[in-house]
């Protein structure tokens, strides 16, 4: 697969710690690897109410302090962030692009299988020519302002809500990107992300993988990807299947449980039965529970696809991060204004309109699906 930009000049150079006006990125502040750490102990302090109301007053009234603090909420994000799940990873290739405008990806092929006998005296045959497939990507922005009041801060409710800050932020952004790759293969709702059906665009009959009514047995999945490794490609030739998998939402974990633990599988040809060893034992399933959250159909619980593993030549489906801002960005509102005798006020202040103490994430991924040769989906029943 190759990738082009539409633009050259993109500026592949971005940097994530770009400021934008009003809020202020943890990242930039000059603060050491020692100043982290203790305003993270103070954090952790704060947690186990080891530290007075007037102790957490007089820390976050330094501006060196308060620096430190969000420069320790912010590795938080990250190491949160880093070690969520990333199922989606599994079934869906992920590329760079470098700006906001789409990206083409261009997958050219041959017409050429071999070369052809040229009997004595005869002219060379010319060659069938090329072909191509292409899809546009293009990412885009999602985030949140998530705030704390200053009357909480006071009553010593806000210490609880700084410490689950990363983590909630960083599921978040875990949860966007399993959203963002399975818009590839359901109807989601951008106002709500929430899928009501199949993202029927890409599983239809003119693809030759419209919705089946197959429950997840080990029957199905045997014919399903009998019949896929058969299809044949657009060079008019058996194209080599990739390795294949089962995605399926929690629901359905106990029944792939149950196949893969099949001592033996009985397939049926026309009237003969022959018993085999459980084959389906080397087929990789994987659970993905996102599904379980943002598929509202009514048969959701039983909705299980069958696609190919990542890192094959033509992918299914695709995710894309701008280069630069690949992680989640968090920001703390910097706009307490500034006291009527000078000085620099803290952000746990509160804001100079409403007295809120304001985090706002931000993360930056797209989708676009791919080659639904080797793709299939049922709706279970």
């Amino acid at each position: 697969m190759t990738i082009l930009t539409l633009n050259e000049s993109a500026a592949e150079t971005a940097n994530s710690v770009n400021e934008f006006a009003g809020f202020a990125s943890p990242r930039r502040w000059n603060v050491t690897e020692s100043q982290i750490d203790q305003a993270n102990d103070f954090l952790v302090r704060m947690s186990e109410n080891r530290v007075t109301r007037q102790q957490v007053a007089e820390a976050f009234s330094s501006s060196d302090f308060t620096m430190a603090a969000f420069a320790a909420i912010d590795t938080r994000l990250m190491a949160a962030y880093a070690e969520l799940p990333s199922v989606w990873r599994q079934y869906t290739d992920v590329i760079p692009v470098s700006d906001f405008r789409p990206a083409r990806l261009l997958d050219k092929w041959s017409k050429i299988l071999g070369l052809m006998l040229v009997p004595e005296l005869t002219e060379y045959q010319k060659a069938g020519g090329n072909g191509f497939d292409q899809w546009w990507i293009n990412v885009v922005k999602y985030g949140l302002v998530d705030g704390i009041s200053f009357e909480a801060q006071i009553n010593n409710e806000a210490i609880g809500e700084i410490q689950d800050m990363p983590g909630k932020l960083a599921r978040a952004a875990g949860e966007t990107e399993s959203i963002n790759a399975l818009s590839n293969l359901l109807k989601v709702d951008a106002d709500t992300n929430l899928a009501s059906d199949l993202n029927t665009d890409f599983f239809k009959s003119g693809n030759e993988n419209a919705p089946l009514a197959l429950p997840m047995t080990a029957e199905n999945i045997d014919t399903l990807i009998d019949s896929l490794m058969a299809k044949k490609s657009k060079r008019g030739r058996l194209q080599a299947a990739p390795p294949l998998q089962i995605v399926h939402p929690r629901s359905l974990t106990m029944q792939a449980n149950r196949i893969k633990n099949l001592r033996q599988i009985e397939v049926t040809n026309g009237t003969t039965k022959n018993t085999y060893d459980n084959y389906l034992k080397v087929v990789d399933f994987v659970e993905e529970p996102m599904l379980d959250v943002i598929n509202t159909h009514t048969k959701a619980a039983t909705t299980w696809f069958v696609l190919p593993k990542t890192g094959q030549i033509r992918p299914a489906s695709f995710a894309a991060f701008l280069r630069g801002y690949e992680k989640p960005d968090l920001r703390v509102r910097n706009n307490q204004g500034t006291r009527v005798g000078g000085g620099a006020i803290s952000p746990m202040e509160g804001s100079y309109e409403i007295d809120s103490i304001d985090y706002r994430a931000r993360h930056i991924v797209g989708h676009q699906v791919g080659d639904p040769t080797f793709t299939a989906v049922s709706y279970g029943s």
